[in-house]
C-alpha cells in the first residue's frame, strides 16, 4: 500500500441489530469449507463480537466488521474455518462515500487474539464460494491494532468511518512488548477490498503490534491488496508466505521495527497487479519510513530481514510487465536484509529517496539490472534471461509459481552448487534449509481456487 493505515472501513459503527450464533445448514461439500454447521459470529449493535470461543466444529462466518471486545480475548480453536458472512453498509464520514463490506476481523487495542492452528489443523480464513469460484475480494481481512511504537501520533486511527462507541481503534503507543495475542498456523485467503484510490483492505495488517505478540506460520494468499503490512510496532515474526498478491508481498511503514526469519514471497503470472500512473507497483518488498517528504520521522522504518526467497516470474516479459522490484525500499527507510535470494524481476532491488541499511549476504538475480539507486556490497548478483539456471535450485528449471503446475516448496531448496547453498547448514540464503523438510509442509495451500 501507498497510504496511511488502510482498512478505513473496520473502524466503523455496525448498522446491523445484535445477532445470535443463527446456526444454519452445512457447508456445500463443493465450496471448499468443510461439510459442518454455519453460523454467523455473534455481535452487538456496534459489531462489537458477544463469544470469547470460535470452536472448530462450525464454519463461522462474519457480518460486515467484527470487532474482538476491548480488554478481552477471542480464541479461536485449531482446525477452525472462518468466511465471510453478509455485507454490511458503512458511512465514512472523511469521504462522505458509503462502504459495502464483509469478513473483517479487528483486534483493536487491549484486546487479544489467540489462533493457534497446528501444521495438521491450520485455522483458515477464506472465501465461502465454491472451488474454481473463489477469487480476491470474497474475504475482508485480519487487522490486529496494538500499542507498541510508531512513528505517528499515538492518537491516529484507521481512517474513514466512526469507530465502535467504546472501541479504541488507534494504532500505536510507547508500550514496545504490547500483547495482541497469538497466530500460528494460520491461512488468510482471498482477502482485500479496493475502498477508495490509494486506500484498501489487506490479508493482514497489523498496526502498532508489539513483541508480546506471536507471529508464526502464517500464508496469505490471493490478496486484493498487500499480503502482509506492518504499520510501525515493534512485533517480530517467523515462517510467514506471501503468495498470488495483487501489490506487496511484505509492506514496511510508519517505524516497524521487527525482525522476520524465514518468509517466501512468490508472485503469479495468472493473478492481477497493481499500477500506479499506468504502470506496475507490485513489489516483492516495499518499505516507507513514512509518506510526507522529507520523511524524517521517528523511529525509522527499519525491518530485520533474514532467510527471505523473492521469486517474481520466469519470463522476463512478463515479469516486465506485471512486477516492479524484487524489493524496493524507499521514503528515507532504513533496511537490514541478510541471507535472502531475490529473483525473477526486471530489476532485483530499488534504493530510493534516501534510504539506508545493510544489505549483504544476499543472493541477487534479475532480468535487467541486480540493483537500482544503489550497489550494495557483499552480494551475489547475476543478470541474465534465465534465473533457474544461475539459482540452482532443487527444482531445477520448476523454481517459480504457476497455477499450471502443482508448487512444491522443496524445488526452492539450493543445491550444493547453488550460490545460494552456504556451508549447507547455517549459511544458506532463502526461506529453505538445503537438506531439511519445508516448514510449510502439510499446512500450507499452494492451489487455493481450486482445492
Amino acid at each position: 500500500m501507498k497510504k496511511i493505515l488502510t482498512v478505513a472501513s473496520v473502524c466503523a459503527i455496525a448498522l446491523a441489530s445484535c445477532n445470535k450464533d443463527n446456526v444454519g445448514p452445512n457447508s456445500d461439500l463443493n465450496a471448499g469449507l468443510p461439510n459442518k454447521p454455519q453460523a454467523t459470529i455473534p455481535t452487538d449493535a456496534a459489531g462489537i463480537i458477544t463469544k470469547t470461543t470460535l470452536s472448530a466444529d462450525t464454519v463461522w462466518k462474519i457480518d460486515g466488521v467484527a470487532f474482538v471486545r476491548p480488554g478481552a480475548t477471542l480464541t479461536i480453536q485449531a482446525g477452525t474455518y472462518i468466511t465471510s458472512g453478509v455485507t454490511k453498509a458503512y458511512n465514512d464520514q472523511i469521504t462522505g462515500l458509503t462502504q459495502n463490506i464483509k469478513g473483517v476481523l479487528v483486534v483493536p487495542k487491549t484486546a487479544k487474539l489467540i489462533a493457534n492452528g497446528t501444521a495438521a489443523a491450520p485455522i483458515v480464513f477464506t472465501s465461502p464460494n465454491a472451488a474454481g469460484s473463489r477469487n480476491p475480494g470474497d474475504f475482508g481481512g485480519v487487522v490486529l491494532l496494538g500499542n507498541a511504537t510508531t512513528n505517528q501520533a499515538s492518537t491516529k486511527r484507521i481512517e474513514g468511518i466512526p469507530q465502535p462507541v467504546g472501541v479504541d481503534v488507534t494504532y500505536g503507543g510507547t508500550n514496545a512488548a504490547d500483547n495482541s495475542g497469538s497466530l500460528k498456523y494460520v491461512r488468510i485467503e482471498f482477502a482485500g477490498y479496493n475502498l477508495t484510490a490509494d486506500n484498501e483492505i489487506n490479508g493482514l495488517t497489523l498496526g502498532g503490534v508489539g513483541t508480546g505478540t506471536t507471529l508464526e506460520n502464517i500464508q496469505v494468499s490471493w490478496g486484493k491488496d498487500d499480503g502482509f503490512e506492518f504499520f510501525g510496532g515493534t512485533v517480530n515474526a517467523k515462517y510467514l508466505v506471501a503468495l498470488s498478491n495483487d501489490d506487496d508481498d511484505f509492506d514496511f511503514d510508519h517505524g516497524y521495527t521487527g525482525t522476520i526469519q524465514y518468509a517466501l514471497s512468490l508472485k503469479d503470472p495468472n493473478s492481477t497487479n497493481s499500477t500506479s500512473s499506468g504502470s506496475s507497483d507490485s513489489n516483492g518488498l516495499e518499505s516507507d519510513n513514512e509518506g510526507t517528504a522529507p520523511y524524517s520521522a521517528t523511529p525509522k522504518t527499519r525491518p530485520v530481514l533474514k532467510n527471505f526467497t523473492f521469486l517474481g516470474i520466469k519470463d522476463a516479459t512478463v515479469a516486465n510487465t506485471k512486477l516492479k522490484f524484487g524489493n524496493r525500499w524507499r521514503r528515507a527507510s532504513e533496511y537490514d536484509i541478510q541471507n535472502s535470494i531475490i529473483a525473477g524481476y526486471t530489476t532485483g532491488a530499488a534504493f530510493q529517496d534516501g534510504a539506508t541499511g545493510t544489505f549483504t549476504g544476499n543472493v541477487v538475480h534479475a532480468y535487467s539490472a541486480a540493483f537500482s539507486g544503489a550497489t550494495p556490497t557483499g552480494n551475489q548478483t547475476n543478470v541474465s534471461a534465465d534465473a533457474t539456471t544461475y539459482l540452482k535450485l532443487a527444482g531445477g528449471v520448476n523454481i517459480f509459481y504457476s497455477t499450471g503446475t502443482t508448487f512444491n516448496p522443496a524445488f526452492l531448496r539450493p543445491s550444493s552448487t547453488s550460490p545460494a547453498y552456504g556451508d549447507g547448514s547455517t549459511t544458506y540464503k532463502g526461506a529453505f534449509h538445503p537438506t531439511n523438510a519445508p516448514w510449510t509442509a502439510t499446512w500450507t495451500q499452494f492451489a487455493p481456487k481450486t482445492y
